[in-house]
């Protein structure tokens, strides 16, 4: 996809031209803002807002193109760090996700230029992903002493209240339903019998907590017993109408539901909170030692009020 010569694009994003300290030759008209040595240009910005926020730039609506700008620049920091473990995506990546997304046919008509912006949008967005995986590897494994303790402390959260385990018949046609309702309880019927013969009604089987059972359903499931079928309960839905009938299977106690049987989801749980904790404070590091300076009087797009430093040309 990528034809010889465009493809050090990310070697060049990530070098370009050094900006502010040390740099005797004034700063380019189009540099908005740099990061240590990284220039970062105007139209790279609003190629990615084009791309990525055009009915935000179209209203101009300054607060959230500020929030939006604060933090392609923490993108760009990001991908910085990236290059210096050699872990920035690779033109693979960036080739794939192209034909994934449907833009690899922008490369017929893009120039050079444009291209190589593109390839730095399209690694921004990989990068996220690339950085977590990285985090995500230096985390230790969940202790099962861990586990057992969050169990031990959360006990609410694994309470299941009183629980029903019904099946529901539902159909537009009630005469459908009165059809059905003698098949079942005066033939003794199956399920696969009433799937094969009627099409028009929908079979639900599954359990529920009472706090997420319809008022109307949860009064008539408690006058029934497992194995009976209720009579033909009529719902309005707005403008519409439905015709339901249920088959109480069990009712289940409040319980606890035993540690080996959610083990796993805590393990999850807990893996996913150390793992936003630890991105947090990696991305926190990152910029803390990251120089970022914007140039507003520069962007012309927005009148910046961000988070960042500015310069108004003292460094020119």
């Amino acid at each position: 996809m990528w034809k010889s010569g465009i493809f050090p694009v990310l070697f060049l994003l990530i070098t370009g031209i050094a900006c502010g300290g040390g740099n005797p030759s004034p700063i380019p008209d189009n540099v908005i803002a740099c990061i240590d040595n990284q220039d970062v240009l105007r139209e790279e910005f609003a190629f990615y807002l084009r791309a990525n926020y055009a009915s935000i730039l179209e209203k101009k609506d300054e607060e959230i193109l500020n929030r939006i700008f604060d933090n392609y620049l923490e993108q760009r920091a990001l991908l910085n760090y990236l290059q210096t473990l050699h872990q920035l995506p690779g033109e693979k990546e960036i080739s794939e996700y192209l034909e994934l997304t449907g833009k690899s046919r922008l490369l017929n008509t893009y120039d050079l230029h444009e291209k190589r912006i593109l390839a730095l949008n399209t690694s921004l967005i990989l990068a996220e992903e690339k950085f977590e995986n990285l985090i995500e590897q230096s985390i230790p494994p969940i202790q099962s002493t861990k586990l057992r303790n969050y169990y031990d402390q959360n006990v609410n959260e694994f309470l299941k209240g009183e629980t029903y385990c019904f099946i529901r018949f539902s159909s537009p046609y009630e005469d459908l339903l009165k059809d059905a309702r003698y098949w079942i309880v005066r033939r003794k019927k199956g399920l696969d019998f009433f799937r094969k013969r009627y099409q028009d009604i929908q079979i639900e089987e599954n359990c529920y907590q009472i706090n997420e059972i319809p008022d109307l359903f949860l009064k008539t499931l408690e006058k029934l017993k497992p194995g009976r079928i209720s009579r033909i309960i009529k719902m309005n839905l707005g403008a519409s109408v439905s015709y339901n009938m249920l088959k109480l299977k069990e009712k289940i106690s409040p319980r606890k539901l035993p540690f080996d049987n959610v083990k796993d989801s805590i393990r999850k749980k807990l893996l996913k909170k150390e793992l936003n904790k630890a991105i947090s404070l990696k991305k926190r590091e990152i910029l803390q030692h990251s120089r970022i300076v914007v140039y507003p009087k520069r962007i012309l797009l927005f009148n910046y009020s961000g988070k960042f430093p500015v310069s108004h040309g003292e460094e020119e």
